[in-house]
């Protein structure tokens, strides 16, 4: 009785070793696997920023291709008023000097 005894309880003692090892092994993989799926979040995210920044920087090109246009325009109109400007003066002043040249008033 005693030898069936000690029979059965190095039994379990074999039975947890196997699943101690076993629940070792199991948390190895758990491990293993949070670890990847970690470092494949890491590169969804990577890609995601690069995605989000080429976003944010076409968004922002646009913007300055506006104002840029916006500018552009506004300086156009400024160049045509001030040309209107010098061609009434030329008139004028083509007037003084043939005038001057000429000794007509």
């Amino acid at each position: 009785m005693a030898v069936e005894a000690l029979k059965s309880i190095r039994e379990g003692e074999e039975g947890g070793r196997k699943l101690l090892e076993e629940a070792k092994a199991s948390v190895a993989n758990i491990l293993n696997d949070a670890e990847q799926e970690v470092k494949r979040l890491k590169e969804v995210a990577r890609g995601d920023e690069k995605s989000i920044a080429s976003e944010i920087s076409a968004k922002y090109i646009q913007e300055g291709k506006k104002e840029a246009a916006a500018i552009m325009k506004t300086a156009d109109t400024e160049v045509e008023k001030l040309k209107a400007v010098a061609e009434s003066n030329l008139d004028s002043t083509v007037n003084v000097v043939l005038e001057k040249i000429l000794g007509v008033r």
